[in-house]
């Protein structure tokens, strides 16, 4: 076998050593993916009258309001009520995200997963990749 032919297989052996390494990586985000996706977290306010739900990207799922909350008047306090709960649940959920991408994602780009910006961080991690030209 020739130095070229050497150097040819060698390149395609790399080659496919590359593509492996590729697939796993697009697998596992994939997986990365639907786990952040299949967050949700549910918090109770204090006086047990209203319970929210949100998503991974903290944003109201469902939202359960106890019938006692009409012996008030005061509908500020009660939306103040549903606004703090529900952000007790989105950081709640925020938290959760980062837990998962812990594994996968560097300090900075846990928030961006967090917060369900996932082009932004698959951008700056594209930035990072070693590309090497021989």
């Amino acid at each position: 076998m020739s130095e070229d032919e050497q150097r040819l297989a060698s390149m395609r052996a790399q080659a496919r050593d590359l593509t492996g390494q590729l697939q796993r990586m697009t697998g596992a985000l994939a997986d990365l993916q639907e786990r952040i996706a299949d967050i949700t977290v549910t918090a109770v306010s204090r006086d047990g009258h209203v319970r929210a739900t949100v998503g991974h990207d903290g944003q109201p799922r469902d939202l359960w309001l106890d019938s006692r909350i009409y012996h008030s008047a005061d509908s500020a306090k009660l939306a103040r009520t549903i606004l703090d709960t529900i952000a007790v649940a989105a950081k709640e959920a925020r938290d959760q995200v980062k837990e998962v991408c812990k594994p996968y994602v560097g300090g900075d780009d846990l928030d961006q997963y967090a917060s369900g910006d996932f082009a932004q961080a698959m951008e700056r991690f594209r930035q990072r990749l070693p590309l090497r030209e021989e």
